[in-house]
């Protein structure tokens, strides 16, 4: 009874002392999302993202996976960021548009 309680005293400890693992991450992914999103997306947060995707793989290589994740979690909402904002002026340019085009129209 006594080995029981120590070894699930041991199993308790050692769960609580083991840092959690990092999410994983596509590092070749992430770097060319952020060149494309750079050509395809809004160009500044497109370099923004570049940078912090570099700086993902700079941390990775170095063996800091933590760091490493927060830079690539980082890279990750520009490329989000620059995809969205290229969208949203290909939706709403040709919008605003006939919008225009509608109140001269009307102006008439």
């Amino acid at each position: 009874m006594e080995d029981e309680e120590k070894a699930g005293a041991i199993l308790v400890s050692t769960m609580d002392a083991a840092p959690p693992a990092p999410t994983r991450c596509c590092w070749r992914r992430l770097c060319c999302l952020a060149a494309t999103s750079v050509i395809c997306g809004c160009s500044c947060l497109g370099v923004m993202a570049l940078v912090f995707a570099i700086k993902a793989e700079e941390w990775r290589k170095a063996g800091q996976s933590e760091e490493a994740v927060r830079w690539a979690a980082r890279a990750q909402k520009f490329i989000l960021a620059s995809f969205a904002v290229w969208l949203s002026v290909l939706v709403l340019g040709p919008l605003l548009l006939w919008l225009l085009s509608y109140a001269i129209a009307q102006a008439e």
